[in-house]
């Protein structure tokens, strides 16, 4: 009787367990189809870049807002500092492309079952240290830009306050940066202490 009465209540708990995974294999793909999206929209700001540092409209300095993109459209703004400006503003793109990618990689993974795997853990692990390398970019790539802007003795405005981020935002950063690694960290463990778990069944089994 006792068996037959656990399995009776085995079977919901089943349905429910293999109900919240169909939930979960339907986020994946469709957080799978957002994420190719945003990859596209980057990889057609690459292209955006590519064109105009090349052939954009370029205008007198003054007309400028002392922004990213006014500095490297303005007419007067030296090549170097052109060139700095755009390699820069490659590798935020970069940095943001590379979460992206981990993100889809992960999503397309929970759309395919496997959602408690060391593959995830490590995407989960990507995705917050790219975090931080984009928050240590909000320090990082302000500074650069008023160093090459005052060796080359540009005359195209800069303006701080459209270049760097705010004090809130990069605060923001850090700590979203810190809780994605801290995720990834708490999976490692669960995902360590489960295996060690079917191991000991095993063992069990084998034992009997």
């Amino acid at each position: 009787e006792s068996l037959v009465s656990t399995s009776t209540s085995a079977r919901p708990r089943e349905d429910e367990v293999q109900s919240k995974i169909r939930k979960v294999r339907a986020f994946g793909r469709n957080a799978r189809v957002v994420c190719s999206a945003l990859f596209a929209l980057g990889l057609v700001v690459c292209v955006i870049l590519v064109l105009v540092m090349l052939f954009g409209p370029f205008r007198e300095s003054s007309s400028g807002n002392g922004g990213v993109f006014s500095i490297v459209t303005g007419l007067r703004t030296p090549l170097p500092l052109r060139v700095w400006t755009f390699l820069l503003m490659g590798v935020v793109v970069g940095v943001w492309l590379a979460a992206v990618y981990q993100l889809y990689r992960l999503f397309g993974n929970l759309a395919a079952g496997a959602i408690y795997t060391p593959e995830n853990v490590r995407r989960v692990r990507y995705v917050g240290l790219l975090w931080l390398l984009w928050a240590m970019l909000g320090i990082v790539i302000p500074a650069t830009l008023v160093v090459v802007h005052r060796l080359t003795d540009a005359s195209v405005p800069l303006d701080l306050d459209r270049v760097a981020p705010s004090f809130s935002e990069l605060l923001s950063s850090f700590v979203a940066a810190g809780l994605v690694l801290q995720v990834s960290w708490i999976m490692d463990v669960g995902l360590f202490a489960k295996e060690h778990a079917d191991a000991l069944e095993r063992d069990a089994k084998l034992t009997i």
